[in-house]
């Protein structure tokens, strides 16, 4: 057998030309290492079996460009949009319940589920003077309502400037909310670019959070199936782990509507199926760049299909429904 192909690897150090100290992994055949270990540590350097780098400036030089490989991948953009539409969420729901706090104390009565609206009202009331011109095209029919209960408030009555101090933090929730839609829709533009098969079979959205989630494309792609099924759910897997209880049966793949909207006995059948199919995409999208979202999603429905049948009529027609709202 050639034993060029029996080879093995040691580590080196050496002194470059400066006095720097570096380390190095050399590779042999491994019939020259029982050889080189009779050599002197000084004359394999002097001789040139092992030549020490030029310098500390080269030595950085190629560490630099190892780095900017690293970090000119389209990942990092996925991964920094991903954590900065958390971030706003976190961000823009904490000031939208300090101004409903706020304007409360001029207008308890105003209520609305639509935080949208809210805002939109703390703009246009006018609680002493309520305008219709101005609630009818936010609140349609109800501004009449609004209307009467605002002079009719028991709020405290504020000055102009704490008024326009309130509109002002609106206006700021306002632009958060508007710009986290922004860097959504680009999320949703780099996540159909870098894993279009993800993006095709679970949506651009949660395949961005697969992708963030996991550390990046290349390193999902190494991932089992039952590893992408679990993402997002550590807690509850560690948990199972150091104390034996329920492990967790999905992961972010539970923002899947097909899972989501399913009843809970089969929920885990459905996150196994769909972490089988996300495997093999991002495999693709990471190795192959073939397209092939569309022949997994047709089999992915098909097993969905399979497994609601064997669940029964009745558990079939019995869906999640807090799902939507969980999911916002």
């Amino acid at each position: 057998m050639n034993e060029r192909l029996i080879a093995t690897s040691i580590s080196l150090s050496a002194l470059g030309n400066d006095g720097s100290l570096f380390f190095m992994d050399i590779f042999l055949p491994r019939s020259s290492i029982n050889v080189l270990r009779l050599i002197p540590r000084e004359q394999i350097i002097g001789d040139g079996i092992m030549s020490p780098m030029q310098s500390r400036d080269e030595f950085f030089k190629r560490a630099k460009k190892k780095v900017t490989i690293a970090v000119s991948s389209r990942d990092n953009l996925l991964i920094q949009s991903v954590s900065a539409v958390d971030e706003l969420n976190k961000s823009s729901n904490l000031l939208f319940e300090r101004l409903t706090e706020w304007y409360g104390m001029h207008f308890p009565e105003f209520r609305t589920p639509d935080n949208a609206k809210y805002v939109e009202g703390v703009l246009a009331i006018d609680r002493m003077k309520p305008d219709m011109a101005k609630l009818t095209p936010v609140f349609g029919p109800q501004s009449q309502s609004i209307a009467d209960k605002a002079r009719a408030s028991m709020g405290t009555v504020l000055s102009e400037e704490d008024i326009l101090q309130a509109r002002s933090l609106a206006l700021q929730v306002k632009s958060m909310w508007a710009l986290r839609n922004d860097i959504e829709a680009y999320e949703a533009k780099i996540a159909r670019e870098i894993c279009p098969n993800m993006s095709h079979l679970a949506g651009p959205e949660l395949a961005a959070k697969l992708v963030a989630q996991s550390g990046g494309l290349q390193r999902m792609a190494m991932f089992p199936a039952s590893t992408i099924q679990v993402l997002g759910a550590e807690k509850a897997l560690f948990k199972h782990l150091k104390s034996g209880s329920r492990p967790p049966k999905h992961g972010l793949i539970f923002q899947h509507a097909a899972i989501g909207m399913a009843p809970k006995k089969v929920r885990g059948k459905i996150s196994r199926a769909l972490a089988a199919k996300l495997a093999i995409a991002v495999k693709a999208d990471a190795l192959s760049h073939n397209f092939i979202a569309e022949k997994l999603k047709a089999q992915f429905e098909a097993q969905v299909k399979r497994i609601m049948a064997k669940a029964g009529p009745a558990d079939a027609a019995r869906p999640d429904r807090n799902f939507q709202q969980r999911r916002n």
